[in-house]
């Protein structure tokens, strides 16, 4: 099937040598800093399940944070979330989409009690979740609005507006 906007040549390429790995227990938590740090909230949630790194031409380019779901309707040995998901900006076009799919290979082969994956984006922010309907992720709609009021009463974390988000799922 051809694409109705087909890329060029240079920029395919340059997809193809999109490396992701997951972090080591010893580099996790400074990937992990690393994320947070770039991410656009400037925080990143205190556990993970796994970190992974993603590097074109030998360079750092972006990150991956999979977590447990803080939805606790889900079953959390079934299901994992991507908390947070960041590429520096001047990379190709569609390097986020291939960040996903290459995440999701690691996580089929490496995780196979794992049946469903959850992101968010955040439409007030600007983030359409195009990332995630592109890799084919389904949109599931807007959550709830915000409820609850803990996050002030725990040191170290900033407080900020909550907004509604868009809830996507894929398999793995």
């Amino acid at each position: 099937m051809t694409s109705v906007h087909p890329q060029p040549v240079e920029a395919r390429e340059s997809l193809a040598q999109l490396a992701c790995r997951r972090c080591q227990p010893s580099e996790a938590i400074a990937q992990k800093l690393w994320i947070a740090d770039q991410h656009y909230l400037q925080s990143a949630p205190p556990g993970f399940v796994h970190v992974y790194e993603y590097t074109l031409r030998g360079q750092l380019v972006g990150g991956c944070i999979l977590g447990r779901t803080a939805a606790r309707q889900y079953n959390a040995d079934r299901v994992l979330e991507v908390t947070r998901f960041f590429f520096v900006d001047g990379t190709p076009p569609n390097v986020e989409s291939r960040g996903l799919a290459l995440m999701r290979k690691h996580v089929r082969t490496w995780l196979p009690a794992i049946r469903l994956l959850l992101a968010y984006s955040d439409p007030e922010q600007g983030h359409e979740g195009t990332i995630y309907a592109a890799d084919g992720w389904c949109d599931l709609g807007l959550t709830d609005g915000p409820r609850g009021y803990g996050w002030q009463s725990r040191q170290g974390r900033r407080d900020r507006k909550a907004s509604r988000k868009l809830r996507w799922v894929r398999t793995p």
